[in-house]
């Protein structure tokens, strides 16, 4: 990267944006960020080919980042496509020491306009103000600019065996918020290499910035003496701007709140529970919940798909789609999975009303996704909406027992994820191999593009591996709690 030609990009101001402190690492101590997380690179990933595929909106044009990955050389390749008149994807601008580089440029009708696209269906605060920088840099670069827009996936479009190109996309003009605010990013870019010049590290205390709008990529660096196990930020239920007024006012472990600080009792049987590192549990809850499981009883967990382009006729952008359940019992494990390479749908709402027919309760944790599948099944084969109802209404939720605070354990701090539980109350499962709901999709679409069957049998194998950890984990906690009772 050529710093003598820019210092700043559009990524490195919107961490600026954010945080001063997180700008100046990034520029000065790269070392120092968070490693990607699996779910971060895929979303990359995702944006990444929706971008691709967004080309084809202006076909034929010419790719700068396939010519050269000098910046220099791309800035300057840009400036020569203009000129011929050119339609343009990566079109790289340079003004003021700031680098952009706008996904499409495009001349028609003796006007050039940009269009930036962004793997959503709406446009965020974070992407408005993305996008009025690069219109920023652009026009100042290419004062024959007249519109600016940001490109989103429509919610609303619905896949008729082809794709329609112009109508999967929709387009909304910035034109008025960028105009409006170029004073901001001049005085905005000013300070920011100012930063960049300093002699030391900003002083800037963690705050609620720190997450906002997303997790900074430097928070293991700024919070690695804070996330302690008795840090007040461990404790569940509590807002932060609760949290960073008890740490700055110098109330930062646990041990240091008073009772008339938790004004709850469930909160002061929490910071107990921490003291002694014994748990707590409402044992009239508990019975409660056990008394509604009735046997024979399985635990159930479903993945979904949810491609940002549709893939199945009658389906949108992101609809989710499952394509997998697993049912776990002391004497059954059962599963259906089909790749939807035909539209399968209609198989798979008939096989979980089948398959889930011998069991009288359906134990799930945190059961919104099987819920929102199961309704969307109904919505779409309403002959089967009756037994579909039936699988619903056998199916129990274990997790606001913990969500709730009905049963609390130290070791959970304030996660309350399915690994965080089955940790101490199923510590016999292993959760090795795929680590989330978005790469277990991410795997399913590799399943999808692969011929290769023995390729095709080791994908399926580690995404069913995946789901059977999570209904094996419930059925571990669900006999825990048995054994409490």
């Amino acid at each position: 990267m050529q710093t003598t030609l820019f210092s700043l990009s559009k990524s490195s101001f919107l961490k600026y944006e954010q945080c001063e402190k997180a700008f100046y690492l990034y520029k000065h101590h790269p070392f120092l960020r968070d490693k990607f997380d699996v779910d971060k690179n895929l979303t990359f990933n995702r944006g990444h080919a929706i971008g691709s595929f967004a080309k084809e909106l202006f076909p034929g044009g010419i790719d700068v980042s396939e010519k050269t990955k000098n910046l220099v050389e791309s800035a300057s390749l840009t400036k020569q496509l203009i000129s011929e008149k050119k339609t343009i994807y990566e079109a790289t601008f340079v003004f003021d020491g700031v680098l952009v580089m706008v996904d499409i440029l495009h001349f028609n009708n003796d006007e050039w306009r940009a269009y930036e696209i962004k793997s959503s269906l709406k446009v965020s605060p974070t992407y408005l103000l993305d996008a009025c920088l690069q219109y920023y840099v652009v026009k100042n670069c290419l004062n024959e600019l007249n519109d600016f827009y940001l490109v989103t996936l429509n919610g609303e479009y619905i896949l008729k065996d082809s794709i329609e190109i112009k109508s999967l996309f929709k387009k909304r003009s910035i034109l008025k918020e960028a105009e409006k605010n170029r004073p901001y990013f001049e005085e905005k870019i000013r300070l920011a290499k100012e930063t960049i010049d300093q002699n030391s590290v900003p002083e800037k205390q963690i705050g609620s910035h720190c997450f906002r709008p997303y997790t900074c990529d430097f928070h293991g660096h700024c919070w690695k003496n804070v996330n302690e196990k008795d840090s007040i930020f461990q404790l569940p239920q509590l807002n932060k701007e609760k949290l960073f007024e008890w740490y700055h006012s110098g109330k930062r472990k646990i041990p240091d709140l008073t009772n008339s600080d938790l004004e709850s009792d469930v909160l002061k049987k929490v910071k107990k529970a921490f003291v002694s590192g014994k748990e707590f549990y409402d044992q009239k809850v508990l019975n409660e919940l056990l008394e509604r499981i009735k046997e024979p009883v399985a635990s159930l967990d479903m993945e979904i798909w949810a491609p940002a382009i549709p893939q199945l006729n009658e389906t949108k952008p992101f609809q989710q789609i499952p394509f997998l359940f697993c049912l776990h019992n002391e004497q059954t494990s059962i599963h259906f999975m089909t790749e939807h390479l035909q539209d399968d749908r209609r198989i798979f709402a008939e096989q979980l009303i089948d398959l889930t027919a011998e069991f009288n309760s359906i134990l799930v944790y945190d059961k919104a996704m099987e819920e929102q599948s199961i309704a969307y099944l109904s919505r779409l084969y309403p002959d089967l909406e009756i037994k579909l109802k039936v699988v619903n209404e056998k199916m129990i939720d274990i997790s606001n027992l913990f969500k709730n605070l009905h049963y609390y354990h130290p070791a959970f701090q304030n996660n309350f994820s399915l690994k965080s539980i089955a940790k101490v109350l199923a510590p016999e499962v292993s959760f090795d191999g795929i680590t989330s709901g978005l790469e277990a999709m991410s795997y399913f679409e590799k399943l999808r593009a692969t011929e290769n069957p023995i390729e095709k049998e080791l994908i399926k194998n580690d995404i069913v591996s995946y789901c059977f950890n999570d209904v094996i984990s419930v059925q571990g906690i669900y006999r825990s709690l048995k054994k409490i009772q």
